[in-house]
Formats: C-alpha cells, structure tokens, sequence
C-alpha cells in the first residue's frame, strides 16, 4: 500500500471481535489501538465510540476527529510507503472528547511509532543454526 491511498474500512462486528482478540493492545491518554498484522497488501482501520463517551454527537464529533487524524498520518510525507498491512482498531477514551487536536496527533504518531516497531521486531527471521554446527565459540 501506498501512504497516499485511503485505508478501508473495518464494518463487520466479526472482523471487529478478531482484531480484539488476536491483536496486539496499544495505550494513549486519549484512545486504545487494536492491531493485528495480516497477509493482505492493505490497511483496515475501524473507530469505536461507546455510549458512556457521550451522545450521539459527542460521539460522531470523536469519531470525526479520529478518522481526520488517521486521514493526516497516511496522508503525510512522514509516514513513508507501507511495509507491513494490519488491521486498526481504535476505541475512543474520555479525554478526547476536550483534547487539543495537535494533542491528538501526537500521541496517534506516538501510538503508530510502538506499533510500526513491533510489527517490524516480529517480521525479522529467527537465527537457525546449521545441525551439526555449535553456536558457541571455542
């Protein structure tokens, strides 16, 4: 995937519960990211906003934020191509709701920092060492 290509969209609440339960849990102040590495050459991104945010337009104003932040970062020059695909899920916390958006902003670039690291800690291949041959030095 290119940075400048818009992510798809995470609808279905099966592909939701996946992405809950296999992948791997991120913190900020102002949200938690759900990722899980996958096979296909793309990005899916999902938003979540419960009803103990706020209503409805609380809500949809969370959500309107988080969707203009994700569109900024695969949009920007900083992000570079995209090596590895994943699906996102990100669920809204309280203080997003009165945070700066700059505020946003970093800590989604914080956030995708962690994570672009882990998902390249865990593309490296393991060290096999011939059979027959020892690891140690003599």
């Amino acid at each position: 995937m290119i940075a400048a290509q818009k992510p798809e969209t995470l609808r279905s609440r099966r592909e939701f519960r996946r992405v809950y339960e296999q992948g791997q849990r991120f913190h900020s102040p102002f949200f938690s990211a759900f990722v899980l590495p996958k096979n296909e050459a793309n990005i899916c991104i999902g938003i979540t906003v419960t009803r103990k945010i706020g209503n409805a337009v609380v809500r949809n104003r969370c959500k309107r934020r988080l969707r203009e932040i994700v569109r900024r970062y695969f949009a920007g020059d900083t992000v570079g191509p995209i090596t590895r695909s994943y699906e996102l899920v990100l669920n809204a916390k309280h203080p997003l709701i009165d945070a700066e958006f700059a505020q946003l902003e970093a800590s989604f670039a914080g956030v995708m920092g962690k994570v672009h690291a882990s998902l390249s800690v865990k593309e490296e291949p393991p060290v096999t060492v011939p059979v027959g041959e020892s690891n140690t030095t003599s």
